[in-house]
């Protein structure tokens, strides 16, 4: 049974009915669940939810709902934080209007889910039993049955019943085949797991590199990365520690649901190789540990800091080591059954009090910062890990050096225990507000980066009247934060009355006027900084942006004169042929590229056409940012090559074309296709080829390879879309092999069946 085709009939009835973003907004927002991004998937959701309203549809709001529990309980590995929602959506599928909806099976497996994150072992026999309970309600020709079957076994996992699960699996796949169904990734990602539990390391490698070999296309994320994650565990269950790191994606990359896979995989190879064990992979630790604390998956939590106990131990830190023992007793009183839990951590705390004595400073808290100093020698190689027990009780000792706390400080942060250091700052600036202070600037940053907008507001009032630039500063970057950009430039004016010196005040100043689109005024505020900054050339650089922003022409030949560059005209606006950059755009969030030709030195004309739904911006006049997104390769040969790609500012002129629109199919030849170009380009309109040289396409009628290749067509916004359509059928109809352009026949109302018929024959 198909449980999408009544989604995708709404998304039919949707673009039908003009509302084709409607129709996109739900296909993006499962596109970006699938694909493991919930930082996106969080910004479509409120507009998502706001359809379901104006629609007035159920089922919808089931299907969101759910998907919004895959993000929250999947992706983020919410807990008992999203428990209260994930209950009430389970009840709201289970009303009269809502039960028949396919989605409602799936919000069963939403609650299992969740009750495994908070603590699986515990849940194991309820989840068992509402798993038996919906199975038993539809049959293997569901997508649902294979979600729910993987749901038990991970059920029978938590339970310590690998090779019943193996078992489960089996029997599951074969009901599956019989239905004539195809057995989906998650069947075989959980044998994998049964078979690594079971300690057959070598099968479950075999097995996963045969997946990887049959895998075609682009997979989602959803299914590479816990593959990979497996791979890495067998191979290190099998000893081959070098091919573990290899295969392991850096932490930074992953989505807090798999850290602790990540873990499982490093924990062996890190007690095999200490030089891998450091502070700075513990930080990362640290952060998916309180992810899981804040979010109450709780036994995750504390099977998370295991590792960083042991890992600590070996590194010889009992700080780190009581710390993490300390979230993880905190874990205990939430999990529905302790099960071995509490005998562990004592155990564990009975290993942490068996380290050496680290409670005696090397040297007197006076000469400790010095000490610190000598120890990093010229390379300032640090370890704050090791420093941190030692600065706080030089802190103890000596509670008003303000440079000791502030040593302290950085050093808690950088060992990930953010709320640490921001309490020992407060404690600090609490009682110091009769003059400037550096750790008020300090505790500002911590706030700033934890997004803690109360925090700031608190510091502000501490200022108000005995400092008020400091006050002024914190609202300033406050306002910034919110981008409140009238409420930044007026705190920063009010600050630098007192303070007309203040670098920061000024940068944001000028920053915040830019964001206004008040570009003259900002250019001035550059200016004036560049003058009061021993003529600073990245000063410069900003005035140089705001200034072709403004159209200021002369300014922005002077700056230019200044950086050394050489223009060819003398007066008016700048549009010269500087080479090919890309420009960054960020649309709905995410960054879009388009070639583009530099017509200065801050300014671009845009020469790709736009695919899809995507904004036009082709022939658009821009403003870039000078820094480049990405620096060239250090390669000669490389860099010989490589295009700069530099982030859009300001649109100056819009090119003034409408959508493009894309057309599909065998490449017709240099000749056939340069006079349909020419034929186009002679009504003005812009052709862009989007297809690389290898682009292929087979004609099935006789089973030849072809050449292939895809390409848009943009007209100027007064042109109906039909007479493209037209244009299009004019120039290619003494081709051999007929183009598809659906998209645009869809749009004009005519008959699509003979695009349907070449998509089928070419495959495309």
């Amino acid at each position: 049974m198909n449980i999408w085709d009544w989604v995708d009939k709404l998304q039919d009835d949707l673009a039908d009915a003009g509302q084709a973003h409607s129709a996109e907004l739900i296909y993006r927002l499962t596109s970006e669940i699938v694909d493991m991004r919930p930082e996106q998937a969080d910004a479509l959701l409120p507009e998502a939810k706001a359809l379901c309203k104006t629609l007035e549809n159920p089922w919808l709001e089931v299907f969101v709902g759910h998907w919004e529990m895959r993000n929250r309980i999947g992706n983020k590995a919410e807990g008992e934080k999203a428990l209260a929602d994930a209950v009430a959506l389970f009840e709201f599928a289970h009303r009269k209007e809502t039960i028949d909806c396919p989605q409602s099976i799936c919000v069963t497996q939403d609650l299992a889910s969740c009750y495994a994150n908070i603590d699986g072992p515990g849940w194991v026999a309820e989840r068992i039993e509402v798993c038996d309970e919906t199975l038993a309600r539809i049959d293997p020709s569901w997508s649902c049955f294979q979600c729910l079957s993987n749901e038990k076994a991970d059920a029978l996992f938590d339970d310590a019943r690998p090779t019943d699960a193996l078992a489960y699996l089996q029997d599951q796949q074969e009901r599956i085949e019989a239905a004539g169904e195809e057995v989906g990734d998650g069947i075989f990602e959980m044998r994998n797991r049964a078979l690594i539990m079971l300690g057959r390391h070598a099968e479950a490698l075999e097995q996963i590199t045969a997946q990887e070999a049959a895998a075609e296309g682009t997979e989602s994320r959803n299914i590479s990365q816990p593959r990979t994650l497996l791979k890495a565990q067998a191979l290190a269950g099998l000893g081959r520690d070098q091919e573990v790191w290899e295969t392991l994606p850096p932490l930074a990359e992953l989505t807090l649901c798999d850290h602790l896979s990540w873990w499982q995989a490093a924990y062996p190879v890190l007690l095999r190789q200490g030089e891998r064990n450091t502070w700075q992979l513990a930080s990362q630790l640290q952060r998916a540990l309180a992810h899981f604390t804040e979010s109450g998956s709780y036994r995750m939590a504390i099977e998370l800091a295991e590792y960083g106990i042991r890992l600590a131990i070996r590194r010889g830190s009992a700080w780190s080591a009581h710390r993490y023992l300390a979230q993880a007793r905190a874990c205990l009183p939430k999990l529905r059954r302790d099960l071995g839990a509490s005998a562990l951590l004592d155990q564990l705390a009975s290993e942490i009090d068996a380290l050496p004595n680290q409670n005696d400073l090397p040297v007197t808290a006076e000469n400790l910062l010095e000490h610190l100093a000598a120890q990093a020698g010229e390379n300032n190689d640090r370890n704050p890990e090791k420093e941190v027990q030692w600065l706080l009780l030089a802190v103890r000792q000596r509670p008003e050096d303000a440079a000791l706390r502030d040593q302290a400080a950085s050093a808690l942060e950088a060992c990930g225990a953010h709320d640490e250091a921001i309490a020992l700052l407060w404690e600090y600036v609490e009682t110091h507000t009769a003059q400037e202070e550096n750790l008020a600037y300090t505790l500002l940053g911590a706030l700033m980066n934890r997004g803690d907008e109360a925090g700031v507001l608190r510091l502000a009032r501490l200022y108000e009247n005995s400092v008020p630039l400091t006050a002024h500063w914190c609202l300033a970057r406050l306002a910034s934060h919110r981008d409140d950009w009238p409420a930044a430039e007026r705190h920063c004016a009010d600050l630098l009355e007192t303070s007309p010196g203040s670098h920061g005040a000024r940068r944001l100043h000028a920053h915040s006027l830019m964001q206004q689109k008040r570009f003259a005024e900002a250019a001035e505020s550059y200016h004036a900084m560049y003058e009061h900054t021993e003529q600073d050339q990245s000063v410069l650089w900003d005035y140089l942006i705001a200034a072709t922003a403004a159209e200021a022409w002369d300014k922005v030949r002077a700056a230019a004169a200044t950086l050394g560059m050489e223009l060819d005209s003398q007066s008016g606006p700048i549009e010269e042929e500087w080479g090919t950059v890309i420009i960054r755009y960020i649309e709905n969030g995410d960054p879009v590229d388009y070639f583009a030709q530099r017509t200065g030195p801050v300014s671009a004309r845009i020469i790709e056409n736009s695919r899809g739904n995507w904004r036009q911006h082709v022939d658009d006049w821009v403003v870039f940012d000078a820094t480049p997104v990405f620096p060239a390769p250090e390669d000669e040969e490389e860099r010989a090559s490589f295009i700069r790609t530099f982030r859009h500012v300001h649109t100056l002129a819009q090119g003034g074309f409408g959508q493009g629109w894309l057309a599909d199919g065998a490449y017709p030849g240099d000749e056939a296709f340069e006079q349909m170009r020419e034929q186009l380009r002679a009504r003005g309109w812009k052709v862009w080829i989007h297809s690389g040289d290898d682009y292929q396409v087979q004609d099935s009628s006789s089973g030849i390879d072809l050449p292939g290749i895809f390409f848009t067509i943009a007209a100027p916004e007064s042109v109906p879309p039909l007479e493209i359509h037209k244009a299009l059928s004019a120039s290619t109809e003494a081709w051999e092999h007929p183009l598809c352009w659906l998209r645009l026949a869809e749009h004009c109302e005519l008959d699509i069946e003979p695009h349907l018929a070449i998509i089928d024959r070419y495959g495309l």
